[in-house]
């Protein structure tokens, strides 16, 4: 018995209750003995009793003798599970629900493993529909220049980095992952073996010094960053001790440049989603699905040993139906040996994520239980060095095209999304406010289409969203209870990455698009577009330019953008594949001989000729001023160039088999 209480008072204190006294060890022997002692003169009486009277009170007895048991066997917090469901994960408040134990994710776990139908991407509650509207364009009198809140510190950040570039982002000061780093002295790149080679670069010459790779703590680099001397590699690790990978950090000090030496590991479970670098810490973001059967907590820890995450760390959207975390760890790069981390999860998942210096938000994809309709659940965390703490969550209708359909603004947080109405793609931009609660919206916009590119900067909202042709809207966000639309322009094709140039030139990079004669559009190749934003009431498009079959993979990863703000041009990399029809169906004799069996004659077989192709990559160079001009076409010897940077007058191309050119532009 007193093996049995103690194991009691375990789960008791375990699950932070405080045992009745009415259970201490004393009261339920007494309370067994006691019901001993009535079952004995009970027996001395011999009293009559009906037989049906005998079975009740039979009954009686074995419900509770069976009570005992499973208190005894599984505690009272097992038999609490058994007799109760999930835990209610609504909002406390406007926060988040705090998981008390692990035995509450557990019954959370269990109840959705049973939850008929279960699918990762359903959703709770339907939201209310909303109206689906006309936008009004704004009044002429409202309009005018932009104000000087326009952003364009990436420029200037460039011009004052000192002679080199650096990883284009979509927040001033808070540093994104990338596959190539430079500090105008060296240039650090993560080859397609995925190790990364530091190189010497002066004068358009390079030289290696050193490479890091698979020694033991990464299995595979995705990317990295470079802060003094310190380099941090993010990627894939696997410790000893599991078979289950983890995604996280290994920080090196480079202060040799050819001789690396690991300061520190942190990892945690989980794919990863995304990373950014805030001062001296790295914020990791992953998606960690759990399954019933296996461990019901994310992991994380740095060396060999990964510790659970503690439940009181741990928090939950409302209704969820994903069987996953967000894990969102803070690691401070500067903490040498120690490795100082903090982590934190949330049950839910996550596909995109905007941050910036002090709030990080994830989003992702949920669908009702009854009907086709999609949203975007939104949580957001708050950061303060290695303190994060999730906050707040809501969901808006539609979905996200990409970090950059989302933004924050004195204390409002501005997303646009693009949802369905009627089998109709619409267009929608909602402004929410620092409880995430929604102060104002644009719904309906762009029936039709679908948004492509999206960039806020200051008090507007530029806007890409495409079906046959490319509209550019400007939304006035400077009162967020009544966002407007106060013009548009159209031109043909799309953009995927919208880029200031001034406070009244805007940039877009995207798609060529033609007419595949069956009545819709092709992707054609690469397209620049330069707009004129000085009037948001009237914009135009200033100037574009097509190139034919050129692809770039700056038309859908903004890190592939370099941007020279001292000699004003812009780059990226490009390829081009070139088909060539060779003729119609050619007639071949063939070889063989006849067949002695067959008695046939030597026949012809009917062979189409293979389309020969040519392929050339490099680098395209261009200004963008009143027009689109001073294009260098930079065409490299090389397999695909993936990145480009500059120092100094010279600027490295580098392709996918670890190969670096150096060129200086023509202009």
């Amino acid at each position: 018995m007193n093996k049995d209480h103690d194991y009691i008072k375990e789960l008791f204190d375990g699950d932070g209750i405080k045992a009745p006294e009415s259970l201490s060890e004393e009261n339920m022997l007494a309370m067994l003995n006691a019901a001993e002692e009535k079952r004995e003169e009970v027996k001395e009486e011999k009293v009559f009793e009906p037989k049906r009277a005998r079975r009740r009170s039979s009954m009686k007895r074995w419900i509770a003798v069976a009570a005992v048991a499973v208190i005894a066997v599984f505690g009272i917090s097992g038999l609490r599970d058994m007799m109760s469901g999930p835990p209610d994960t609504s909002l406390v408040g406007d926060e988040l629900y705090t998981f008390k134990s692990e035995n509450e994710i557990e019954r959370l776990l269990r109840s959705m493993d049973s939850s008929p139908g279960f699918s990762p991407f359903r959703s709770g509650r339907q939201l209310a529909e909303e109206e689906l509207v006309e936008y009004e364009t704004a009044p002429l009198e409202d309009s005018g220049a932009t104000t000087g809140d326009f952003d364009t510190s990436v420029n200037a950040k460039s011009s004052e980095a000192g002679g080199h570039s650096e990883t284009y982002l979509q927040v001033d000061d808070v540093d994104e992952a990338d596959i190539v780093k430079t500090d105008g002295k060296y240039i650090y790149y993560v080859t397609g073996s995925r190790e990364v080679v530091i190189l010497s670069a002066e004068n358009g010459k390079t030289k290696k010094l050193s490479t890091i790779g698979n020694n033991g703590i990464e299995n595979y680099i995705n990317d990295i960053y470079v802060k003094g001397d310190r380099l941090i590699t993010v990627g894939t690790i696997y410790k000893n001790d599991s078979d289950e990978s983890s995604s996280g950090i290994v920080v090196y000090d480079i202060s040799d440049r050819s001789k690396p030496e690991v300061m520190f590991d942190f990892s945690q479970t989980g794919s990863i989603l995304s990373s950014r670098m805030v001062g001296d810490c790295i914020y990791l973001v992953t998606n960690d699905y759990v399954y019933r059967g296996g461990r019901s907590v994310p992991l994380c820890g740095s060396g060999e040993k990964l510790s659970s995450v503690e439940a009181t760390d741990i928090c939950c959207v409302p209704d969820p139906h994903t069987a996953s975390y967000i894990v969102l760890s803070a690691i401070d790069t500067s903490s040498g040996a120690r490795g100082k981390s903090a982590t934190k999860a949330i049950f839910g998942a996550s596909e995109q994520i905007y941050c910036n210096d002090h709030n990080l938000y994830c989003t992702s994809m949920e669908w009702t239980d009854d009907s086709d309709t999609y949203y975007t659940r939104i949580v957001r965390a708050s950061l303060d060095g290695l303190k994060v703490k999730a906050d707040a969550t809501t969901k808006v209708r539609g979905y996200v095209d990409s970090q950059f359909s989302m933004d924050e603004r004195d204390g409002y947080f501005r997303i646009a999304t693009t949802s369905q109405r009627a089998g109709m793609d619409v267009n929608n931009l909602y402004v929410l406010d620092s409880k995430l609660k929604e102060a104002g919206k644009v719904t309906g916009f762009a029936r039709n289409e679908s948004i492509k590119a999206v960039r806020f900067i200051g008090s507007k909202a530029y806007v890409i969203t495409y079906e046959a042709i490319d509209p550019l809207f400007i939304i006035d966000l400077s009162d967020p209870a009544d966002p407007r639309i106060e013009g548009e322009v159209k031109i043909d094709g799309f953009s995927t990455l919208l880029i200031p140039v001034s406070e009244s030139r805007l940039l877009g990079i995207g798609h060529a698009t033609g007419d595949n004669g069956y009545g819709g559009e092709y992707d054609s190749g690469l397209k620049l577009a330069l707009f004129d934003i000085s009037d948001p009431s009237e914009p135009k498009v200033l100037d574009s330019k097509e190139f034919k079959d050129m692809s770039s993979i700056a038309q859908y990863d903004h890190h592939a953008l370099m941007v020279n703000g001292e000699a004003g041009y812009f780059a990226i990399p490009y390829e081009v594949w070139n088909y060539v029809d060779t003729g119609d169906i050619e007639l071949i004799e063939d070889a063989e001989e006849p067949s002695e069996t067959s008695g046939s004659e030597s026949s012809e077989t009917d062979v189409l000729a293979e389309p020969e192709s040519t392929y050339e990559t490099g680098v395209l160079l261009f200004k963008a001023g009143d027009t689109i001009n001073s294009v260098d076409r930079h065409s490299l010897d090389s397999s695909a160039v993936c990145r480009s940077v500059y120092i100094g007058d010279w600027v490295y191309a580098l392709d996918n088999s670890g190969n670096v050119q150096s060129f200086k532009p023509s202009f």
